[in-house]
């Protein structure tokens, strides 16, 4: 459940264009702590499942509906997120 909370700032690594979507790649610390596939995490307030994580570093798959309405698409290595 999303309660609002900013835990950290995450560090955008890479948006890698897919057509009508991006690949969002993060580098974050304290969200990911038990954090698995399929899980949601709330990056700059706009719910994301993670398609995959490994050590420091987690991807999300970011659709063309959440690119129109969102500042997502925007982003660019080395911007900062709220998580």
């Amino acid at each position: 459940m999303f309660t609002g909370i900013v835990e950290e700032l995450g560090t955008v690594e890479s948006v890698e264009d897919q057509g009508d979507a991006i690949r969002l790649t993060v580098r974050a610390t304290t969200v990911l702590e038990g954090t698995g596939l399929g899980d949601s995490i709330a990056v700059s307030g706009c719910c994301l499942t993670v398609v995959a994580v490994e050590g420091e570093i987690v991807e999300f798959d970011v659709g063309s509906e959440t690119l129109s309405r969102t500042h997502l698409g925007q982003l660019a290595p080395r911007d900062y997120v709220n998580l």
